[in-house]
């Protein structure tokens, strides 16, 4: 077909006249007539354009019109700002608007000039043009990265997109007829150097789209495990019922019941959790629930991949929301501490970190609204949500926070059953629900894996007893050793018995990493006093009371070490008492409770003060344990025996060896 053929059809067809899918596609302007003549005379083999420049003038092709072109190439001066998807994206729509309008000034900008893809730069050159009549077209992933004038003098905004369409019709260019392969699920995961890389020399159009699948999959489903059923999943809580409550609005949304609106406002939150209790993993289970794809990302991740100055940060974060966002897919920003606060920076560090937190909170706020965006959810993560910038948790960005709490005993069973996989499909995972208590969704996982190790070493199936092997495994130390072990435990609970402050949920005397045994308590919802404070501190001196009632003052550093020990909770808890709550013998707020610790090694008067307190509380614990002496060595005995006590055992065996008195319990 000649060109003047080519543009008599177009004539009706609007857009399409533009770029028409021929293989030179290079805007010549040669005589119908002429290039007539050397069709009739030679049919020449059909040579494979460039798919980047298929793919660009595709995607170009979808966003512009006739008029349009018209108006670039006539006498007006117009303005265009384009948004591209990706900074991949803007060398080849620069070449392809040169070759579409070649009088105009074309401004590509992919924000790796930290010097000049700014907004103060390049502005005389655009009032330049102006001048003489050009249009100006600016080509950046975000306006920031374009002169200041063209922004704000724009005439027309063009935003490139890729769908399903643009795919389409680069495949035709770059084969040579008219395809129409079927869409390809997922396409917007894909950078503009995914989806050429797929158009290879010979390839059929199926072949290519065959290509493009398989990339999409990997780059929208990345993970490989095995999700549980979210409705299955009692483990998460709260983080469960807020899901299935955002998959029911969802499944209206779709119906056309309800507004995107009216789902965007509680859609988007924080998980809070401590290390361990599945954050991650849940925000793969409530995507596969919600059957959207998940784009994971974190900043100690951009960090990592980016050369770490403050352009390439910036620029790591856009590209994380942009492909987000091309993938029409949920954002997971995971330890979103890591973004500090501005109001605990000072000097070049707020200086450093301004820019990096105003570009978040564009983009968020971006991401986050309703009203623009559509099948849009933002979670994010944090093991200190009391670090994060206020200004992340304001109305209309990740407002909401779901707080992960370790599981109880059905969600145990639950997380167990999940890993087992239908090994051990019969058994009652009742036992092991209680056994699990106070271990988190990963050290369940880890319990799993070690009880198959057991078995596949004894060349056998899974049993039950594996199970409880790993969940309470025996301490391999002499009996004197366990004793001193079930003692210190022992301690803790009577301690806690005594004082009510907190739940007793169990007492353990077994050989886990990093500690011969535990005795876990729940907080009881309340406001937090000096009483409160000063009991859980004297709690936590238990152990080490015991070992003084029961071996004379002759204790082991067990209650000390590292900074989960039992001295370093009390110590912390006692010095933010006095440095960050006010209940000490000053009002002045001196640090976060978490950090107020630092202040001792600096502060003799401090360090005297806590001093004193933590010699008061553990002579308090120690009168406790003596009173106590009959409950505590029965405690200590049933422990030696069993090795795991449940709170409500703890309890029956005191009630059963109160003092003569009866004081104490309450």
């Amino acid at each position: 077909m000649s060109k003047a053929t080519k543009s008599k059809s177009a004539k009706g067809t609007g857009r399409k006249s533009l770029f028409a899918a021929e293989p030179d596609l290079d805007f010549d302007q040669s005589a119908p007539e002429e290039q007539e003549e050397v069709e009739q005379e030679i049919q020449p083999r059909f040579e494979r354009p460039a798919p980047g420049r298929c793919l660009a003038e595709a995607a170009v092709r979808a966003a512009i019109d006739d008029d349009l072109t018209a108006r670039l190439n006539g006498g007006e001066t117009l303005v265009v700002a384009v948004q591209v998807p990706t900074p991949a994206w803007v060398q080849q729509i620069e070449r392809c608007f040169k070759r579409l309008a070649g009088r105009a000034l074309v401004i590509g900008r992919d924000g790796s000039d930290r010097t000049r893809h700014k907004a103060d730069f390049g502005n005389e050159g655009v009032a330049d043009a102006l001048a003489e009549g050009r249009p100006v077209i600016g080509i950046a992933t975000s306006p920031a990265l374009l002169p200041g004038s063209l922004v704000a003098g724009s005439d027309v905004s063009i935003d490139i997109a890729i769908d399903d369409g643009v795919v389409n019709d680069a495949i035709t260019r770059f084969v040579g007829a008219p395809a129409r392969p079927p869409a390809v699920d997922g396409l917007g995961a894909l950078d503009f150097g995914d989806i050429v890389v797929n158009f290879r020399a010979d390839s059929s159009a199926a072949e290519i789209v065959n290509r493009l699948k398989r990339a999409a999959n990997r780059r929208n489903a990345p993970r490989q495990d095995r999700l549980p059923k979210l409705c299955d999943a009692v483990e998460f809580g709260e983080a469960r019922d807020f899901g299935l409550a955002l998959g029911n609005d969802l499944a209206e949304y779709r119906a056309r019941n309800l507004k995107w609106n009216d789902i965007a406002g509680h859609a988007n939150c924080v998980f809070a959790g401590d290390p361990g209790l599945g954050k991650t993993f849940y925000a793969q289970i409530l995507a596969e629930h919600l059957g959207v794809p998940l784009v994971v990302g974190s900043l100690s991740e951009i960090f990592a991949t980016t050369a770490g100055y403050l352009d390439s940060v910036v620029k790591g974060i856009r590209d994380l929301f942009q492909r987000a966002e091309a993938a029409k897919a949920a954002l997971f920003l995971d330890e979103l501490d890591a973004l500090p606060s501005r109001a605990n920076l000072e000097g070049r560090h707020l200086t450093w970190w301004t820019p990096v937190i105003a570009e978040f909170l564009l983009l968020l706020d971006s991401a986050t609204n309703g009203n623009n965006r559509e099948m849009r959810f933002v979670w994010a993560a944090t093991n200190h949500v009391d670090r994060l910038d206020p200004a992340l948790l304001r109305p209309g960005r990740l407002d909401r926070i779901i707080h992960f709490r370790p599981p109880g005993p059905e969600g145990i069973a639950s997380i167990l059953r999940h890993h087992l996989d239908g090994d051990l499909a019969g058994t009652d995972l009742a036992v092991m629900g209680t056994l699990g208590l106070g271990r988190t969704p990963a050290e369940l996982s880890a319990v799993v894996k070690a009880a198959r190790r057991a078995a596949r070493a004894e060349r056998r199936a899974l049993a039950c007893d594996d199970l409880i092997e790993a969940l309470a495994p025996k301490a391999n130390v002499d009996a004197a050793t366990l004793r001193r072990i079930a003692v210190h435990e022992s301690g803790h609970a009577v301690v806690c018995l005594v004082l009510g402050i907190d739940e007793l949920v169990l007492v353990e005397a077994i050989g886990t990493t990093g500690a011969w045994g535990r005795t876990l308590m729940r907080h009881r919802e309340g406001i937090e006093t000096r009483a409160v404070i000063e009991g859980r501190a004297t709690v936590n001196l238990g152990g080490r009371a015991a070992e003084v009632v029961v071996y004379g003052g002759d204790c082991s550093g067990n209650a000390g070490g590292n900074v989960s020990s039992d001295l370093a909770i009390a110590t912390r808890a006692v010095c933010g008492l006095r440095a960050s709550m006010g209940l000490g013998d000053g009002l002045a707020y001196l640090a976060d409770p978490a950090n107020a610790t630092a202040l001792l090694r600096m502060d003799p008067v401090l360090r005297a003060a806590v001093e004193a307190d933590l010699t008061r509380l553990h002579a308090g614990a120690v009168d406790i344990v003596a009173r106590h002496r009959a409950a505590l060595d029965a405690i200590a005995e049933a422990l030696v025996a069993r090795r795991h006590l449940s709170g409500e055992e703890v309890r029956a065996i005191f009630d059963a060896n109160r003092p003569a008195d009866g004081r104490g319990g309450h």
